[in-house]
């Protein structure tokens, strides 16, 4: 059976450890980009403001006819001046990069005026290594963020214009291109995946020595409870899953003991009580008077058949059968024969083949015994094979009978206990073969399911694992 990793310790470990050192990452890589964001822009705008205060500073010395050609001339990554009798920003906004950039100048300036704004600027450009591809000739940088658009690429800068009062009736416009956040460095982000990686193999690895231990605890636990007596879980692991494997052990040790104890009592006590029965046969068969001898017949024919199921309830789940993969269909036709023949009205519904793998001498003597009990009780009997959409294998004996009462149902498999107030009158029985087939369904890891039928009618149903 394939298990869904996460259901599993393994997997679920795992998950939340990468999880949370994904989460982690994420937190230091946005507090990493704010403040890595904040310095560039922080040291962009410093180094503009250095500029342009040393252009103006140069200007205001110089004769106001040659400023003109001066800033013209003058050739800045992505920084143009001109030099006019009117400003160019007429809209000032104090705020946000603009207001920053305007107030520092201001004060580099000795409190000239100083109008600043700003705007988005994304142009289509063609993609190429380096040369002049745009208004200000500013060589690309490839690792800029680009979108591609019809075979051209995007570029998303912040354009601040500044005008600023330079004295003598003329402006100092400035229009320049901050850069726009660089995302996270390659190096960074495969270092960060590997980290994930190393972070999962190691959880996985912790994970193991815990879940591996306690799946074969499982295991014997699930053992223990289908009837094996042997059943011992490994001591490894950590000290708890240690602890509780040596637990286990002990109890599955007493539960052993106290279950072959139980067995071994009622199989010599059915067995020692096959002399006496004998010998009362004998004698009966002795006796003169036949209608005595009639009378004793009953008696002790019940008392043989109570012996007999006796034995077989013992054995029920102790088999010492090897198990071997069968098709449950086919015994179910063969064995609806048989009780025909001898017969019993017990059809078989099983068209399709349905194997399971089981020890095949117990489910035969699981399903006669349902199958005698849906004859008794209901008259006939269908046994119906299937398989359900679980993957859990289904045999059903289906009788039209009354059915039993609803306080009376979940003591049906109980031994010795009989319902034959509801299901008939002249049914009889020592009330130990449903109880003989949970014990069997018990010792497959199965289960038997009890059920009435609407509106009349009743189901008894041997379900095993697929």
């Amino acid at each position: 059976m394939i298990l869904n990793p996460l259901r599993t310790l393994t997997g679920r470990m795992v998950l939340v450890t990468v999880v949370a050192v994904l989460l982690s990452y994420a937190v230091a890589f946005a507090l990493y980009a704010n403040e890595r964001g904040a310095a560039i822009r922080r040291a962009t705008e410093t180094a503009l403001i250095e500029r342009v205060t040393f252009t103006v500073e140069r200007l205001r010395e110089m004769p106001t006819s040659d400023r003109a050609a001066m800033a013209g001339g003058i050739r800045e990554f992505g920084l143009r001046f001109e030099v006019g009798p009117a400003p160019s920003v007429e809209n000032h906004n104090p705020s946000g990069v603009a207001g920053r950039v305007a107030r520092s100048l201001s004060q580099e300036l000795g409190g000239a005026e100083v109008r600043a704004n700003t705007r988005i600027v994304e142009e289509p450009v063609l993609r190429r290594r380096g040369g002049r591809d745009d208004d200000f000739g500013e060589r690309r940088i490839r690792d800029e963020r680009r979108r591609a658009t019809d075979g051209r690429v995007n570029f998303r800068n912040t354009e601040v214009r500044i005008s600023i009062a330079i004295g003598g009736g003329d402006w100092l416009n400035a229009r320049a291109r901050l850069p726009p956040p660089r995302p996270l460095p390659l190096n960074v982000i495969i270092a960060a995946l590997l980290s994930v990686v190393a972070v999962g193999i190691g959880a996985a690895l912790i994970s193991r020595q815990i879940g591996q231990p306690l799946s074969k605890l499982a295991d014997a636990a699930r053992a223990l409870g289908q009837g094996e007596t042997h059943v011992a879980a490994p001591v490894s692991g950590p000290e708890d899953v240690r602890r509780a494997s040596t637990a286990f052990n002990s109890m599955a040790d007493r539960l052993g003991r106290q279950l072959n104890r139980q067995r071994q009592m009622l199989w010599a006590l059915s067995h020692d009580l096959r002399t006496p029965i004998t010998a009362l046969k004998l004698r009966m068969e002795l006796l003169e008077d036949d209608q005595a001898r009639e009378r004793l017949r009953g008696p002790i024919e019940e008392m043989e058949r109570l012996t007999e199921q006796a034995l077989s309830l013992a054995r029920a789940g102790a088999s010492e059968e090897a198990r071997a993969s069968v098709d449950l269909a086919e015994i179910a036709r063969t064995l609806c024969g048989e009780l025909q023949d001898m017969g019993l009205n017990v059809t078989a519904d099983a068209p399709m083949p349905v194997t399971v793998e089981c020890r095949p001498f117990e489910i035969v003597r699981a399903l006669r015994n349902l199958a005698e009990n849906a004859v008794k009780y209901g008259g006939s009997g269908v046994m119906r094979v299937e398989k359900s959409e679980s993957g859990d294998v289904r045999v059903s004996v289906i009788d039209e009978g009354p059915g039993v009462p609803m306080d009376q149902l979940a003591r049906l498999s109980e031994p010795f206990f009989r319902a034959d107030s509801a299901r008939g009158e002249n049914a009889n029985g020592a009330g130990l073969g449903l109880a003989i087939a949970q014990a069997i369904a018990d010792s497959h890891g199965g289960r038997l399911v009890l059920e009435n039928r609407s509106p009349k009618g009743f189901s008894a149903t041997l379900v095993l694992p697929g």
